[in-house]
Formats: C-alpha cells, sequence, structure tokens
C-alpha cells in the first residue's frame, strides 16, 4: 500500500481510479483517510494515537477537548464535529 503524501485527496482519488490495482477506500489505514479528510498529517496522527485507532472513542470529546492535541486547531476540530454529526444523521436516518 502505497503512503499518502502531499495533496492526499488527489493522490487517494488516483490511488482509487487507476486502471491497475485500484486501492479501495476500506483498505486504506485510518491515519490516510482522516489526512485526506483533514488535509493535515499532524493532526491525523494526534487523533490516531489518542483513539488507538477507534474513532468511537472521539465520541465524548467537546471540540475544546480535541483543540489540545497535537495539530488539531479550530477548523480541524470543527470537521470532526461535522463528520460524527453526519455520521450520527446517516445512522438515524435523516437528513
Amino acid at each position: 500500500m502505497p503512503t499518502i503524501t502531499r495533496r492526499p485527496g488527489r493522490r487517494v482519488v488516483r490511488l482509487m481510479t487507476r486502471k491497475r490495482d485500484p486501492v479501495l477506500p476500506s483498505s486504506l489505514p485510518m491515519e490516510d483517510l482522516l489526512y485526506v479528510l483533514l488535509g493535515n498529517r499532524e493532526a491525523a496522527r494526534s487523533i490516531v494515537a489518542e483513539t488507538g485507532g477507534d474513532l468511537r472513542r472521539l465520541a465524548g470529546m467537546e471540540v475544546d477537548d480535541l483543540t489540545v492535541l497535537p495539530g488539531i486547531g479550530e477548523g480541524a476540530a470543527a470537521k470532526i464535529a461535522a463528520l460524527f454529526e453526519i455520521v450520527t444523521r446517516i445512522i438515524r436516518g435523516q437528513r
């Protein structure tokens, strides 16, 4: 599995759409998926380290709790909170 570096969104799209051996998102490590979402490798590493890779552990955290993690500012914390709200709505079948 290639390591995702610089321009994570573009790199992942290229990996997923290549003709030979496309990469499925499900095969990417959590850190790389978070890096694509946040655009910040340090933030992705901090979250994986804090949660041990189990993002459900973030569910009870407040935005202020997230911002104390290395690499996570207000913008990244807001993205994580929004992601959790989106997932919650999908699970509940809400729009």
